[in-house]
């Protein structure tokens, strides 16, 4: 394969990771903020433990297997389908870390980076459970996230994947 194809393919995949991202960042406050508004008076400061797990269960993990067959069907089965998913969690990472910087700078960049929810959240776990605590939950929380994004690579993979062979 020319040096030219290969940097398509990469762009191709590049373009559709931050094409997903996008959406699901945009989707994220119809989501996450009334979820945060519903549990916060049940689960005090646990609220956002309790709403990045949910997120994580029923956006993160589907959007990584959405990725992961959309390449399949695209570009046939991949080599090591959990390795697919982990890029992608990462480039969707990177981009709702990039949009929580930009928060300040635009309205609709701190609409979508819960400005207004998550970091009173936060605030809230870090003030009842303290420092240390808190950050062992949140890198507890990444471990567990990466797996299942891992995870969504290796279902689409069998899913979509088998059937390409």
């Amino acid at each position: 394969m020319s040096g030219m194809a290969l940097s398509a393919r990469t762009l191709g995949k590049a373009g559709l990771a931050v094409a997903l991202s996008v959406v699901a960042i945009a989707a994220a406050p119809l989501v996450m903020g009334p979820t945060y508004a519903v549990l916060q008076p049940r689960t005090g400061p646990m609220t956002v433990v309790l709403v990045e797990v949910l997120y994580a269960l029923f956006i993160d993990f589907p959007l990584t297997a959405l990725y992961v067959g959309v390449l399949t069907l695209w570009q046939g089965p991949r080599r090591e389908p959990a390795r697919s998913a982990l890029a992608f969690a990462g480039t969707f990472f990177a981009l709702i870390l990039l949009c929580i910087a930009l928060a300040p700078l635009n309205g609709l960049l701190a609409y979508w980076a819960l400005a207004d929810t998550f970091p009173v959240a936060v605030a809230e776990l870090r003030s009842a459970l303290g420092l240390p605590s808190t950050a062992l939950l949140a890198v507890g929380f990444l471990a567990f996230d990466l797996l299942l994004c891992a995870a969504g690579g290796i279902v689409a993979d069998a899913i979509v994947g088998r059937r390409q062979s």
